[in-house]
């Protein structure tokens, strides 16, 4: 059976290119959020200096309830990709 986090899982970023569209990344260490004109959010949690995973996307509404569902989680997330070498530039 497969945590939650897994079944979450997305693909990982290049810090570079999640940082388009930022709007946070330090209220809550390791955790990025970001979103564009449509008020879409894209949520993330930064796994080493250059990669990101991308764990959510919600639409404004519903941004805040999974911005606090992977503040939680965001250590187990980093736990899990500890052992990754960056990749992506």
């Amino acid at each position: 059976m497969m945590s939650k986090v897994e079944a979450y899982e997305t693909p990982i970023m290049s810090l570079e290119e999640f940082n388009v569209g930022l709007l946070e990344k330090d209220r809550i260490p390791g955790l990025l959020i970001r979103s564009d004109e449509q008020g879409f959010y894209n949520i993330g949690v930064q796994i080493n200096d250059r990669e990101v995973v991308k764990v959510a996307s919600a639409m404004e509404d519903d941004a805040m309830y999974k911005i606090q569902f992977w503040a939680d989680k965001v250590d187990q997330i980093k736990d899990q990709y500890k052992e990754r070498q960056p990749q992506l530039k």
